[in-house]
């Protein structure tokens, strides 16, 4: 008989050194918040009610949704992980004592910042050494 053993999310996320960080963390995240430039908030609007969120530590890459929107990975301490577009117009992090994540995009001079509340659905670590 197999045996399995549960792992808490403190040690997969939490307070570990950033260059410890590999593998591949899946994340089903709810909108929480959206504020634009003015300061006035917005009603947010979704096109899903949850949405997933994978960070690649390996390949330094943060995939949204189905995939199709990937950003690299900017910065990995041991409490954020941050990342932003190619043209800089999207900046994000993650708080790995949280699990809260945000993003910054800016389009045609207007601010929007969006807020998630975020649980964790998968890890996956590929490294096949003790």
């Amino acid at each position: 008989m197999k045996r399995f053993t549960v792992v808490p999310i403190v040690a997969l996320l939490g307070h570990t050194p950033a260059d410890a960080s590999s593998g591949q963390v899946g994340l089903v995240c709810t909108e929480a918040a959206a504020t634009t430039a003015s300061g006035r908030n917005t009603p947010v609007s979704q096109t899903w009610a949850e949405a997933a969120i994978v960070f690649d530590l390996d390949r330094r890459r943060v995939f949204h949704g189905d995939g199709s929107e990937n950003y690299p990975i900017h910065k990995v301490t041991d409490r954020v992980i941050t990342w932003r577009s190619d043209d800089g117009n999207l900046k994000g992090f993650f708080s790995r004592a949280t699990l809260e994540a945000g993003e910054f995009y800016r389009h045609s001079g207007t601010l929007t910042h969006r807020a998630y509340m975020c649980r964790l659905n998968s890890y996956l670590n590929f490294d096949l050494e003790p």
